[in-house]
C-alpha cells in the first residue's frame, strides 16, 4: 500500500472509532434520560399522593374549626341573651310586586 492509502485507511479507522464512541455516548445518554424520566414519574406520583393526603387532613381540620367556631358563636350568643327559636319564617316572592319587571333576573 502506498502512503496515501495508509493515511486514508488510518483516517477511516479514526472516523469509525469516533462514530462508535459517539454512538455509545448517545446510547448512554438515552438510557440515562429514560431512567431519569421514570424516576420523575414515580416521584410525581408520590408527591400527588402526599398532596391528596395533606388536602384531606386540611379538610378535616377545617371541619373541626367550623364546628368549634359554631360552638363559640352559640356560646357568645347565649351570653348576650339570644335564644334559639323553633318557629322559622321564610319569605316567598311568588306574588307579583308593585314594581314593573321585564322578567329578567338580575
Amino acid at each position: 500500500m502506498t502512503t496515501k492509502n495508509k493515511q486514508q485507511h488510518m483516517l477511516q479507522k479514526r472516523i469509525c472509532i469516533g462514530m462508535l464512541f459517539v454512538c455509545v455516548a448517545l446510547f448512554a445518554l438515552y438510557v440515562y434520560f429514560i431512567s431519569a424520566s421514570i424516576v420523575h414519574v414515580v416521584i410525581r406520583t408520590e408527591v400527588n399522593q402526599e398532596l391528596q393526603k395533606r388536602s384531606s387532613e386540611i379538610s378535616l381540620l377545617e371541619g373541626r374549626f367550623i364546628e368549634a367556631q359554631h360552638r363559640v358563636s352559640s356560646d357568645i350568643a347565649s351570653l348576650q341573651g339570644y335564644t334559639q327559636t323553633s318557629h322559622k319564617v321564610f319569605i316567598d316572592r311568588t306574588t307579583p310586586a308593585l314594581v314593573l319587571s321585564d322578567g329578567a333576573q338580575r
